[in-house]
């Protein structure tokens, strides 16, 4: 298995090679956002997605783009409504329709997981929106929104993310195209190496995720740090998480090390088609910045931690 090295976060008592840190650019105090986006999306939590494609955690909605090439309006809704349906289960009831972004109207649906099966007749686990916008340059831009609950407020919320989204993209300004992937993909303060069979499917100077067939580690960096910031990163990461994992359990809180820093850690597992997976979620500040990590793995590979997690976590 793949380990990692001493990093620069703690002091080490064999030399490294140096890695020039990456500046997290567009980093601010209420997250790493463009300055036309930081009071829309202020206390948001970027969860990197894929190459193409980005989520937001935002309290109790969750709002995602993805950048479609080549692929009409009707299948990108279509691959909309997978992506709700595999998140909310098979009782989410959709209706297609049209809404009004950036001065015109695009093809959208609206959706609710309730206890009577229709949105406002019964209590609702979540509701929310989906919309295909044209982007330019033969491409669509997809966004769905979740809202906790389906309450009103939160699925206003999701009509003002979405009116951002249609007309600018991705809040942190970057390109969502393989072409501007960060490669090797790496902290502000070391490299990340990518196993055999993985792939970087998300790589900026401030996020990433590696994918595998059974496994993966998302990471973000966000300066300057703030303790409160820091947890809720922490807290709403795994929260994430937990909805995207049909099935989770419980989570608990357990002693780790992150980066070599001492830290408590989430844990939490969830059932797939080749066994339990198990999560394991943590944030620590050093000195001026803050990193937020996750690496989610098949239970059997326990105590040890795969190679994809690169190191990054470890038990006291």
């Amino acid at each position: 298995m793949l380990t990692a090295g001493c990093v620069a976060l703690s002091a080490c008592t064999a030399p490294s090679p140096h890695v020039a840190p990456v500046a997290p650019e567009g980093a601010t105090p209420v997250g790493p956002f463009a300055p036309e986006a930081r009071a829309l999306f202020d206390g948001c939590i970027p969860i990197p997605d894929s190459v193409t494609s980005r989520l937001y955690r935002c309290g109790e909605v969750t709002v995602w783009l993805a950048e479609r090439e080549g692929v009409p309006a009707e299948q990108v809704l279509g691959l909309a409504r997978a992506r709700v349906v595999e998140r909310l289960g098979e009782r989410v009831v959709v209706a297609e329709g049209e809404l009004p972004l950036v001065g015109r109207s695009w093809p959208a649906a609206r959706f609710a997981v309730c206890e009577s099966g229709e949105a406002g007749a019964g209590a609702c686990r979540a509701g929310g929106y989906l919309v295909a916008v044209e982007a330019g340059l033969g491409r669509q831009r997809e966004l769905g929104c979740v809202a906790g609950g389906n309450s009103a407020p939160a699925l206003a919320r999701c009509l003002e993310f979405f009116e951002y989204l249609a007309a600018h993209g991705s809040p942190e300004g970057d390109a969502l195209d393989a072409a501007a992937l960060l490669l090797p993909p790496r902290l502000p303060w070391r490299s990340l190496a990518v196993p055999e069979g993985c792939l970087p499917v998300a790589s900026t100077s401030r996020a990433g995720r590696i994918r595998c067939a059974d496994a993966s580690f998302v990471w973000s960096v966000y300066r300057p740090a703030r303790a409160e910031v820091t947890e809720r990163w922490r807290d709403q990461g795994v929260a994430e998480l937990r909805d995207a994992l049909s099935g989770a359990g419980p989570v608990e809180e357990v002693a780790c090390r992150l980066e070599q820093l001492p830290a408590r850690c989430l844990r939490f597992t969830a059932p797939s088609a080749r066994g339990p997976l198990v999560v394991w979620v943590g944030a620590v500040q050093w000195e001026d910045r803050a990193l937020f990590a996750a690496c989610g793995f098949l239970a059997e590979s326990e105590p040890d931690f795969p190679s994809v997690c690169n190191g990054a976590f470890s038990l006291p």
